[in-house]
C-alpha cells in the first residue's frame, strides 16, 4: 500500500503499473481527483467526487491530474497557457516579482478553489504560481473551458465566480494603498490575510518581514491584537 500524505488518501499500487503503463508513484492520487483503474486500463471517472461549481461541467476527459511539492512551480508568468487548475488538497500562490526583486502574492488557492482562469483568455501566464503546500491539482485543459461557455449554466458559474474574485482584490488593493505600515497590517487581519505564516503575510500585504514584524509588535504592545504564543497573532475580542 502506498498512501498520499498530503491528502491523507491511500491507494493500491503494486503490479497496476506494469499493466496500464500509471506510475506506481501517480496511483494513489488518482482517488483524489475521482478516477479509478479498471480492468481495460483506462481511467473511470467517479461521479461521486464532483469538480467544484463550474468544472463538474467539463467533461472528464480534459482534466489532467497533477501533483506537486511544496516549492514547485505549476506554471511561470510568460508560459504558453494551456489551461487553469483547480486545488485538491494543498496550496498555491500567485506570485509576482517586484522591482526589487522581492515575491509578493496576489491570489492564494485553497482547496476547491481554481486560479488562472484568465488563462483561457491568453496566451502567456501573468504570474507565477508556486506550491505554497504540498498536494494535488486538476488541470483543466484549456478549449474544454472555452468551449464549455456554449453553456449557459457554465457561463453564469463562471462569470458569477469571477465577479466574486474581483471583489476579493479589490479589497486586497484598499488594503494594500494604506500608507501605515501598522494600519495596513491591523486591516490585513481583519480580512483574515494572515492564514498561514508572517513572511506569506507580509508579502500579501506588498510589505518586508521585517516591516511587518514591527507593526505587529507595536499593536500588540497597543493592545489592538494578541500574541498568545510565538509566532501567533490574533485580533482581540
Amino acid at each position: 500500500m502506498d498512501e498520499c500524505i498530503c491528502c491523507g488518501v491511500t491507494g493500491v499500487a503494486s503490479k497496476t503499473a506494469k499493466r496500464t503503463g500509471i506510475s506506481r508513484m501517480d496511483q494513489p492520487f488518482l482517488s483524489v481527483f475521482g478516477f479509478s483503474l479498471v480492468p481495460d486500463r483506462t481511467l473511470k471517472y467517479d461521479l461521486d467526487h464532483m469538480m467544484p461549481e463550474p468544472y463538474n461541467l467539463i467533461p472528464p476527459s480534459a482534466l489532467r491530474p497533477l501533483t506537486r511539492a511544496a516549492g514547485d512551480t505549476v506554471f511561470r508568468q510568460g508560459a504558453r497557457t494551456c489551461g487553469l487548475y483547480v486545488v485538491k488538497c494543498g496550496r498555491v500562490h500567485l506570485e509576482r516579482v517586484g522591482p526589487d526583486g522581492e515575491r509578493f502574492i496576489i491570489y492564494r488557492a485553497e482547496p476547491g478553489m481554481s486560479l488562472a482562469e484568465a488563462s483561457v483568455f491568453s496566451d502567456r501566464y501573468h504570474c507565477d504560481a508556486v506550491v505554497a503546500e504540498a498536494g494535488a491539482f486538476v488541470q483543466i485543459d484549456k478549449a474544454a473551458v472555452l468551449s464549455a461557455f456554449a453553456d449557459p449554466d457554465f457561463a453564469r458559474a463562471y462569470a458569477r465566480q469571477a465577479a466574486q474574485q474581483i471583489q476579493a482584490q479589490r479589497q486586497a488593493l484598499e488594503i494594500v494603498g494604506i500608507r501605515r505600515a501598522e494600519e495596513r497590517v491591523y486591516a490585513g487581519m481583519v480580512a483574515g490575510l494572515l492564514e498561514s505564516s508572517v513572511v506569506d503575510f507580509a508579502s500579501a500585504l506588498h510589505l518586508s518581514h521585517e516591516a511587518t514584524y514591527r507593526a505587529l509588535r507595536k499593536l500588540v504592545n497597543d493592545g489592538r491584537i494578541a500574541n498568545p504564543t510565538r509566532g501567533t497573532y490574533h485580533l482581540r475580542p
